[in-house]
């Protein structure tokens, strides 16, 4: 996948990609396509994804009505 791919598919920015490449939460295929640019493994970006999908899951999961203010 390229930057433009990933980032379309996270819903990120491609700066934001890149900062996931860098922290290497997804990672890259070698070698790189013939431009130069990053080919990001697509597994990696479906597991970033489920992984954080499930983080936000969990979040709402814990939220309850009394986390809710109250309105007076």
């Amino acid at each position: 996948m390229t930057l433009a791919d990933v980032a379309e598919f996270l819903f990120v920015s491609q700066a934001h990609v890149k900062k996931l490449l860098t922290s290497g939460a997804i990672v890259e295929v070698l070698p790189n396509n013939p431009s130069g640019a990053p080919n990001i493994d697509v597994a990696s970006v479906e597991k970033y994804k489920a992984e954080i999908d499930a983080a936000r899951r969990a979040y709402l999961d814990s939220q309850t009505e009394d986390d809710a203010p109250q309105n007076q």
